[in-house]
């Protein structure tokens, strides 16, 4: 015995091609889309979220794979990104500087006007 109706049609609501305008079939087709969107309630921000995640536990795993452990594994992690900062920090401090030495030069070219 079945308990749920699944995907079928009332054979009273059936109809033909030839009782079908292209107004109905229009309706039809809108109405289909519709609920297929409805029934997809995905978001392309938290698909990428989801997709940047798994991507980043299977790096570890393979990581953890090539180094024999999780722990070393986290320590190669833990290394490159501590390297990452630092360049990162460097990088900033030196365009900060850079930044700071043109605004003197414009004011001092500034002053002397």
């Amino acid at each position: 015995m079945r308990w749920w109706k699944r995907n079928e049609v009332e054979p009273t609501a059936m109809a033909t091609t030839a009782d079908l305008t292209k107004a109905d079939l229009k309706k039809a087709y809108e109405r289909g889309r519709r609920d297929e969107r409805a029934r997809r309630k995905n978001h392309p921000v938290l698909a990428l979220t989801v997709s940047i995640v798994a991507l980043a536990g299977a790096g570890m795993i393979f990581l953890a794979a090539r180094e024999g452990s999780f722990s070393r594994g986290g320590e190669v992690v833990d290394l490159k990104l501590a390297n990452a900062t630092d360049s990162a920090v460097a990088a900033a401090e030196q365009s900060r500087d850079t930044a700071q030495l043109a605004v003197n030069r414009t004011g001092d070219s500034l002053r002397q006007r």
